[in-house]
């Protein structure tokens, strides 16, 4: 302390200091980080560094009561000399940390060290505390930010197989966060993953059954056309045509998937989906051939009428050779069930003798 160091300025100093580290160290005790260790039945590495870090707690506020022993006995003296020993000398006494082997055994050390040098320890290791706390709130945050509402949405579905055991994994790892939150945990996305999957399908499955039931109705309304239009093609159309595709199967699925409901899987539930989608085009298709083959005739018969109109435009009407491909293309097209084969011939044969006719007669 200077000579012209006022003694009671100084003295309400370190008081002043006394009380924020007084008030830092409760601070730091009922730091969120801090009351997770010292209140959790630790494991793995959080157990490590808290058994190391609780010691250094316990030696911290140690050291705070030699700090205000030294001050106290500052403040009662009366004497300079003693003052300034007690203010500015190495007068605060630190038992070692473990003790020390001699000749005759263990003995415990004892270093000195004036107050300034004390508040220097304190401070570093306030801040080593602090930030092992932090970093322990912060992982522990981070890890019930993700498992929180995993619990909170599989609390929400109905009990199923999948969800009873995700529940129960969504407690474990819960439990993992608050007993080793230092320690990651990667499965911790897989399980997000898998609870996002279930709770996706069971919170979606009302609409998805019903789009699968459309798309079944659908298909159904479009078999219906087919089979009325495959009757009208079997008995007008010689040759084999395809068969109508059932729906039963995908309606009795989607049926079983209903009664089932919540113990299904995504799996089956995407192939109910595709198997109905695939139904659905497999009956379009084959309406889309039916219609073709009468198509095909019809366009036959135009063309046919087509090319007979222009023959008798060009004079041809009584043309008896014309005729006669005429009548043999016509009684293949309009015979039941026709031959679409035998009357394409027919018609191009009777094409080719028009085309043939008028360009000679140019």
């Amino acid at each position: 302390m200077d000579a012209g160091m006022d003694a009671d300025a100084e003295l309400a100093r370190l008081s002043a200091e006394s009380d924020r580290v007084a008030q830092s160290l409760l601070a730091m005790d009922d730091h969120p980080g801090h009351r997770l260790l010292r209140g959790a039945g630790l494991t793995g590495v959080s157990a490590r560094r808290w058994e190391s870090a609780n010691a250094a707690v316990v030696g911290l506020w140690e050291w705070f009561d030699a700090y205000r022993a030294v001050l106290a006995q500052a403040t009662a003296t009366r004497d300079p000399a003693e003052l300034r020993r007690l203010l500015t000398g190495p007068e605060v006494v630190l038992a070692a940390q473990a003790p020390v082997r001699t000749l005759t055994g263990p003995a415990v050390a004892a270093e000195r060290i004036t107050l300034a040098e004390l508040v220097e320890r304190m401070k570093a290791r306030y801040a080593e505390l602090t930030a092992l706390f932090d970093e322990v709130h912060d992982a522990w945050s981070r890890r019930l930010a993700l498992l929180d509402p995993l619990g909170g949405r599989l609390a929400a579905l109905a009990d199923s197989a999948a969800v009873v055991g995700l529940r129960s994994e969504v407690a474990a790892a819960h439990a993992r966060a608050v007993a080793d939150p230092l320690t990651p945990d990667p499965g911790v996305a897989g399980l997000a993953a898998r609870v996002a999957e279930v709770a996706g399908l069971h919170e979606g499955f009302a609409a998805r059954a019903d789009a699968v039931a459309a798309t079944l109705a659908e298909a159904a309304d479009v078999r219906a056309a087919a089979v009325a239009l495959r009757e009208r093609v079997v008995t007008g159309i010689a040759g084999e045509h395809p068969a109508v595709p059932e729906v039963s199967g995908p309606v009795g699925a989607l049926a079983g998937l209903r009664s089932r409901f919540p113990e299904v899987g995504e799996r089956e539930v995407a192939e109910v989906e595709s198997a109905a989608g695939t139904v659905l085009a497999r009956v379009r298709a084959v309406a889309a051939q039916l219609a073709g083959s009468l198509d095909r005739r019809s366009e036959l018969r135009g063309r046919l009428d087509a090319y007979r109109a222009k023959a008798a435009a060009r004079g041809y009407a009584e043309d008896a050779g014309l005729a006669a491909l005429h009548r043999a293309a016509r009684d293949a097209l309009h015979s039941a069930p026709c031959d679409l084969r035998a009357g394409t011939v027919a018609v191009a044969r009777y094409q080719r003798a028009v085309l043939d006719r008028t360009e000679a007669a140019r």
